[in-house]
């Protein structure tokens, strides 16, 4: 798989978390530094940037300084060489914004290759919502009120599985921010009741499924699985080559992932390449902030 830059480090993220009233800042090479102000000291996030190397680092304490940063936060990329922070003053942090693991569906293989990947109930699933009429409905740039339908699936599914989910007007200003690029995938059965739903957003080659929901009688019938092969051939159809489907269940993180068991057990039938990103780098700039967090082992 052909993997470009994150979606975190792109144009679409950075106009996304302006409205959130977000500072952003970029190196010369780029990576983008995302910095919240607050009255406490400013915080910064810098999310699966390109490989970090020694000079990427130093311009990014540069840049944290001047901009008066309390600490600097780095979630590294799967291929990221780790000793670049050895020996700098960053040491591991386990509270991730970012989901620590994920899968990686290859888009760029046939749709009889894909297909042969999947697990013998994934197949026999996805064959009987066909049967039973239920049908998928794609679209791009959704409207607030194409939106608003599918949220309140999200919004039950959330409660269910004790997961947050944003308020709908972020997912509106995330439609504004990648137009185009972001697209609502549906599964509605014959007599067009809306059964699951798939919000994702695209940039350059990759896709990024961010939320999903389905109704009380979706978890009783097979259209999740109709809706997940749907959504790829979609995708794929669009000309992406990579789709992260955001998430599963990481040992290394039990509490941040402790409810995560039953999805992750849903998105391995679909095969795919399994992901473990880093463990994120925090250095502290403030020697207060430094020392609660040692005292209490907290990490912002």
């Amino acid at each position: 798989m052909n993997r470009e830059q994150d979606i975190r480090q792109s144009d679409g993220w950075g106009k996304y978390l302006e409205t959130l009233h977000w500072k952003l800042r970029k190196t010369s090479t780029g990576i983008l530094i995302a910095i919240r102000p607050s009255p406490l000291g400013n915080f910064v996030k810098i999310q699966h940037p390109k490989k970090i190397v020694e000079a990427d680092l130093q311009e990014i304490e540069k840049i944290c300084l001047e901009e008066k940063c309390v600490y600097i936060k780095i979630e590294p990329d799967f291929d990221q060489d780790l000793s670049v922070f050895d020996g700098k003053g960053y040491r591991p942090s386990y509270s991730p914004n970012c989901v620590p693991s994920t899968i990686f569906m290859d888009l760029t293989k046939s749709e009889e290759e894909m297909w042969s990947e999947f697990s013998h109930s994934a197949k026999y699933s996805i064959t009987r919502a066909i049967r039973e009429g239920y049908r998928a409905v794609k679209i791009s740039k959704p409207s607030i009120s194409q939106l608003e339908e599918s949220y309140a699936l999200l919004s039950v599914t959330a409660r269910k599985k004790n997961f947050y989910v944003s308020p709908i007007r972020e997912f509106s200003t995330r439609v504004e921010s990648f137009g185009d690029r972001s697209y609502l995938c549906e599964v509605r059965d014959k007599d067009g009741i809306l059964q699951s739903s798939k919000f994702c957003l695209g940039h350059k080659n990759m896709v990024l499924f961010v939320a999903g929901g389905s109704s009380e009688s979706a978890r009783k019938n097979k259209s999740g699985y109709l809706l997940m092969w749907e959504a790829m051939k979609f995708l794929k159809s669009e000309g992406y080559e990579v789709f992260d489907l955001e998430g599963k269940d990481d040992p290394r993180f039990p509490f941040q992932t402790r409810n995560w068991e039953g999805f992750s057990h849903f998105k391995e039938k679909f095969g795919g390449v399994a992901i473990e990103f880093p463990v994120p780098r925090i250095k502290f700039l403030n020697k207060i902030y430094g020392t609660v967090s040692r005292i209490t082992g907290v990490d912002f």
